[in-house]
């Protein structure tokens, strides 16, 4: 299974297939969605919804890396 990533500008994304956070400041939120890692970079970052399959970041979002 592959994450989703839905980004409304550059303010908030939602990550479907999330099931872990690996790390997590104002900066960064590092996110595990089945055998990917997904690096979220910006400022003033919050995680704002995590469920069991699901996670939605909010903040002024810089960038987004994958790493298997």
């Amino acid at each position: 299974g592959g994450g989703v990533i839905t980004l409304t500008g550059n303010r908030s994304a939602v990550i479907d297939g999330c099931d872990g956070v690996l790390d997590y400041d104002s900066e960064k939120v590092v996110l595990r969605a089945g055998r990917l890692t997904v690096r979220i970079g910006g400022r003033d970052l919050r995680l704002t919804k995590l469920t069991g399959s699901s996670a939605m970041v909010e903040g002024a979002i810089s960038g987004i890396e994958y790493s298997y």
